[in-house]
């Protein structure tokens, strides 16, 4: 079989809005955003089983996951109910952490072993300790609309898109600083490697760069709308998807220069495989898996099986990529590609 072909679909319940892998139990998790219920895929058989969510209230708006391979713990936000799903890998059993108004996003620090959500219409941070279940509200900026964690430096970082700000949470403390970004940022991305952490400005044409160090910023012009960002720590590249389709930026940071690579119709999520320097993007719109080789700048387009391919997740260890097809209620295993995997990998996994 070629690589990246599909191995299998399956039913996900709801619209499959979000997707996430386990790489200490070979686990698929997919939630359907219009539905109540979490499905769980297990990655060798292909065997799914439908986790019931039991959400408290008539309205049911599953949208992000997170997976804590440590704890085996699966954590799924609820827009409408307010509130954090904690489901556990072994015996499916869930429980409910409240969150602030509209849970919007979520990062994970598994070397602390909690998990942050931005509350989008509280202009707060939900903390939730992973072995307790217990959880803290911290104000930050208007309307935090993305969060990301650097675990080696235990700083936390939202962007808050109604005061073009960046709120930087110490992760030991849970204190606060603020710092200036562009004009609607909604999306963000930590080099753990160099403690960057780059923001895109969806209003504006340009990153923002953070030096985690110092909190000073510098400002990156990679073309109007940025969305989406992620970045590739071992080759230190900057990959910025746009809110106008049809193209990806591949940021060389070091020397401020920008390469555009023709991608499909509307990206939606990176994913980054650092050991093979390989770049995933989902295009909803184009119903397919843009492959960007980090090393060319070539593309491959993988078709979708399903209807508006929206998010995606991969296993680092086999490649595989996982799917989820929003408007088909169903998620698609596809085939890994082979490369060379780096020495650290199997300490990575998982983490």
């Amino acid at each position: 079989m070629m690589a990246q072909e599909p191995l299998a679909t399956l039913p996900a319940g709801g619209t499959a809005s979000a997707i996430a892998f386990n790489g200490q139990t070979n686990k698929i998790y997919v939630v359907g955003g219009l539905g109540d219920s979490l499905t769980e895929i297990d990655g060798p058989t292909f065997k799914s089983t439908t986790i019931p969510l039991q959400s408290t209230g008539s309205q049911v708006a599953t949208t992000q996951i997170a997976v804590n391979p440590i704890l085996n713990a699966i954590y799924v936000i609820n827009v409408v109910n307010n509130h954090i799903a904690v489901v556990d890998g072994v015996t499916h059993a869930v429980s409910f952490v409240p969150t602030a108004a509209s849970p919007y996003a979520l990062a994970l620090n598994l070397a602390t072993n909690k998990l942050y959500v931005a509350d989008f219409d509280a202009n707060m941070v939900t903390v939730m300790d992973g072995h307790t279940k217990t959880a803290v509200n911290i104000r930050v900026g208007t309307h935090p609309s993305a969060i990301a964690v650097n675990w080696n430096t235990n700083r936390i970082y939202v962007a808050n898109s109604g005061s073009n700000s960046v709120s930087v949470i110490d992760g030991y403390n849970n204190s606060i600083a603020n710092v200036p970004a562009g004009a609607y940022p909604t999306a963000l991305a930590v080099d753990v490697n160099r403690n960057k952490i780059y923001v895109a400005n969806t209003q504006g044409n340009e990153l923002t760069e953070i030096s985690g160090a110092t909190n000073a910023t510098t400002s990156i012009t990679v073309g109007s709308h940025p969305a989406e960002v992620a970045v590739n720590a071992t080759t230190n590249r900057v990959y910025v998807a746009f809110q106008i389709p049809g193209n990806i930026a591949v940021v060389n940071p070091a020397t401020g220069i920008t390469t555009t690579v023709p991608a499909g119709l509307f990206e939606k999520e990176i994913r980054i495989d650092e050991w093979r320097n390989k770049i995933y993007v989902s295009d909803p719109t184009g119903n397919q898996i843009v492959i960007i080789d980090g090393a060319t700048n070539t593309t491959k387009k993988v078709p979708g099986t399903g209807t508006y391919l929206w998010r995606i997740a991969m296993n680092p260890l086999t490649n595989e990529i996982y799917a989820a097809n929003l408007m088909s209620k169903d998620a698609t295993i596809y085939s890994g590609a082979p490369g060379k995997l780096s020495v650290s990998l199997l300490e990575f996994i998982g983490k």
